[in-house]
């Protein structure tokens, strides 16, 4: 038996006024999809603890049947690996947004992408700049993709506890405050300002930008994949953060050319990859992030229109895959709202099919279908065991 999870970030949301009270994957009426509910048992997905909104960080870990409060210690050192920069005990690491500043340090874009020259000219003059007067701690900047970058600060005199903040459009630039009256805090507190200020710089075109840091943590030491289930996996994926969770999972990680996390993103490229790593591994784990984005956009058109080419994606990896020992599972691993332009705690629509796994006669696959479902309501911690359920390798 051969697996395929496929995790379209994002997609799920709530109903929509403008649309009639109906959702954008309602709208879309994607029919490759509906396909897969027909031919399977659909359900509806939750957090283990309703009262938190999850990231992609906290939401893959769950999917894959890992305990965030064990091994969960930040979205950066994810971040990290998905960028092949190392950790040791000691460091410290942050996912980056590169901003648009506007007039009062207003952030007019947390999603500003450089061109990749210009953001290797960033990498270099901050890589310069950090390693001028400072004794104690050393400074990485990397550039991942996009408007992603990680930051990994190196030394023994650094902490946690500081506040950073994800950066928000409108809002103003944040400060770096200690959570406590140590000389680590402050420590802390100052190195990230310095970085901050650092990255600040004019373009070419005349536009203002900064890097940001937020979401730090510490290394993270999570159990093979292969131990935990007794068998080979590997990720396709565009984004860092889902190419990191992969690495250090030890799971294969496949670079499709042309996986931006944008709508512009080769999902043909992407179906082929999975396809063709399937021959290969055990299971395969397809991550698309461009509905995540065009969400945080409030781009509903955009968010329409790319539920449908994924579903025209999906059509491809159907016509090209033995469905009597192959078992799918599309999912998404949050609700976006695109209205709200973030995450919510809503729950989302799982559907799984092939393998022999049974039917529940329910012909939608959608937000409201799916809990009619024959999966029911479930954690997304227990995502893997339903998965799993009465197969054999």
């Amino acid at each position: 038996m051969r697996f395929l999870i496929v995790v379209v970030d994002g997609m799920a949301d709530r109903p929509i006024s403008k649309l009639c009270g109906r959702t954008p994957l309602e709208l879309a009426d994607a029919e490759n999809m509906n396909y897969l509910a027909s031919i399977g048992s659909s359900g509806i997905m939750a957090p283990e603890k309703t009262n938190i909104t999850l990231g992609s960080d906290l939401a893959v870990l769950s999917i894959l049947g890992y305990d965030l409060e064990k091994y969960y210690t930040g979205r950066g050192p994810l971040e990290a690996a998905g960028a092949g920069v190392d950790m040791n005990k000691w460091d410290l690491a942050f996912r980056c947004n590169i901003c648009e500043i506007g007039p009062g340090r207003t952030i007019l874009n947390e999603k500003a992408e450089l061109p990749k020259e210009e953001a290797l000219r960033l990498e270099e003059r901050i890589r310069v700049a950090c390693s001028k007067g400072l004794k104690d701690v050393e400074i990485l900047f990397k550039h991942t993709l996009g408007f992603r970058g990680v930051l990994l600060l190196r030394g023994k005199m650094l902490t946690l506890n500081i506040v950073t903040t994800q950066p928000k459009r409108f809002a103003s630039i944040p400060d770096f405050v200690p959570l406590e009256r140590t000389e680590e805090a402050k420590y802390t507190a100052e190195i990230l300002s310095r970085f901050l200020k650092i990255s600040e710089h004019e373009s070419e075109s005349g536009k203002k930008y900064a890097v940001l840091p937020w979401g730090g943590g510490t290394k993270t030491n999570l159990p093979k994949f292969s131990d935990r289930y007794g068998f080979e996996a590997a990720v396709v994926a565009g984004v860092p953060l889902i190419k990191g969770i992969g690495t250090l999972c030890g799971m294969s990680v496949v670079d499709v050319p042309g996986a931006t996390g944008n709508f512009d993103t080769d999902l043909h490229g992407k179906a082929k990859a999975a396809l063709e790593t399937l021959r290969e591994k055990d299971l395969v784990l397809l991550h698309i992030e461009a509905t995540d984005e065009l969400s945080h956009d409030g781009n509903l058109e955009g968010k329409i229109e790319m539920i449908k080419k994924v579903d025209r994606m999906l059509g491809e990896v159907l016509d090209n895959i033995a469905l009597e020992n192959t078992r799918i599972a599309l999912l998404s691993d949050h609700t976006t709202s695109v209205e709200l332009r973030s995450h919510t705690n809503d729950p989302v629509p799982v559907v799984i099919a092939g393998g022999s796994f049974p039917r529940d006669g329910i012909e939608e696959y959608s937000e409201t279908a799916a809990r009619r479902g024959g999966l029911g309501l479930f954690k997304a911690e227990e995502f893997m065991s339903k998965l799993l359920k009465n197969t054999k390798l």
